[in-house]
């Protein structure tokens, strides 16, 4: 049991950035780079684009976060779910830029740069089936602010991109602008990352505001390989994944901020009599090792499913990154049921109800 909880710690630190950041990474070289390959599409046109001069065109993100400049080449698109506030792509569709930023809300006071890209090293690492190696290549200065570079490979299921990365950071964020490529990188490439990342400008840091909707609206139910246990989140949310072998349903909002998981721990694999109680106490003491400047709720009893069970809530950190956890266990005649979300500690504080909304649509057949 310990290895498990060990295992869903460890998922829920990082979240499951590394499946939404992938699946962006591999939509955009290959099923995007198919569809810029045969055609020429227009800029979206909720992204900003005014060309400067004859070769190099500004593009600028959905709510003018952000704006670079780069080669006509270059051009942005929109899709729904990407972990980005900006992306773009070539016209030979074998190349990608990608922009994203972490809210300093969602961090330890004490949080430096180094711990923000060590943090999206890990990301790559955990993912099942993907590799990442990298080395630091030096700096430059970006927007006023001095950027730290990164150059190196990721392997994942579908695809290998090579790329080089610039990390900054700004009052209210942390900021990196990715440049990724099918090919291995040349003096040519660098020389292009250098250009679109000097011309990066940050528009608007303002924090971040967390937008949300109703629990009840849009949702899907999400059934585990035997379909005996079900529950409903957000009908965005992707759960065509195993992020944890043992699980039997997990699920990860498009951006990868939240996360739900769902498993079940067989009673004979404890000593008689073991009861609810016990079992959550074991559970939750194992799991807080993992964590730092916890702040813990009252527990709460319930009834799901027609079950007793306890839930709780936790806020704290984990490698200077602030999270919040919603706990519930559930007992059955012969199993515990355990079902967890987590979320980065603004995004939790703001959609928890929803949590306990979709805790209380899970089901089980016996």
């Amino acid at each position: 049991m310990l290895n498990i909880i060990h295992q869903f710690m460890k998922t829920t630190r990082l979240l499951p950035r590394t499946i939404t950041i992938a699946a962006a990474l591999t939509l955009t070289l290959t099923g995007c780079a198919t569809q810029a390959s045969t055609s020429s599409p227009a800029p979206v046109a909720m992204e900003t684009e005014t060309k400067t001069e004859e070769k190099n065109h500004v593009l600028s993100s959905t709510k003018n976060e952000v704006e670079i400049t780069a080669p006509l080449e270059w051009n942005t698109f929109d899709y729904a779910g990407l972990p980005a506030l900006f992306t773009a792509m070539n016209k030979k569709g074998d190349g990608m830029i990608m922009i994203n930023r972490s809210s300093r809300a969602d961090t330890t006071a004490d949080a430096s740069i180094e711990d923000f890209m060590k943090n999206w090293e890990d990301e790559f690492s955990f993912g099942e089936g993907s590799t990442f190696e990298s080395k630091r290549t030096g700096s430059m200065t970006i927007d006023t602010e001095e950027a730290f570079l990164t150059e190196g490979t990721m392997t994942l299921p579908e695809t290998t991109g090579h790329f080089i990365s610039a990390s900054l950071e700004k009052e209210n964020h942390f900021y990196r602008l990715l440049f990724s490529l099918q090919r291995e990188m040349n003096d040519e490439d660098r020389e292009s990352f250098n250009q679109i990342a000097q011309s990066l400008r940050i528009l608007d840091d303002q924090p971040t505001v967390v937008e949300t909707a109703p629990a009840s609206s849009f949702t899907k139910l999400i059934k585990s390989d035997d379909e005996k246990t079900s529950i409903r989140v957000p009908s965005i949310w992707l759960s065509e994944f195993k992020m944890i072998p043992d699980a039997d349903l997990e699920a990860t909002s498009p951006n990868g901020e939240e996360y739900m998981m769902h498993l079940k721990h067989l009673k004979s694999e404890f000593d008689p009599g073991t009861t609810l109680d016990q079992y959550f106490d074991a559970y939750m003491e194992y799991e807080m090792e993992f964590l730092s400047d916890i702040a813990e709720s009252d527990r709460l009893a319930v009834e799901i499913d027609g079950r007793p069970g306890i839930q709780l809530e936790l806020h704290a950190s984990v490698d200077k990154a602030k999270y919040g956890y919603l706990y519930t266990i559930l007992e059955y005649p012969d199993h515990f049921a355990v079902i967890s979300f987590a979320a980065a500690s603004s995004r939790y504080d703001q959609t928890k109800e929803a949590y306990i909304e979709y805790t209380e649509s899970y089901r089980e057949e016996q």
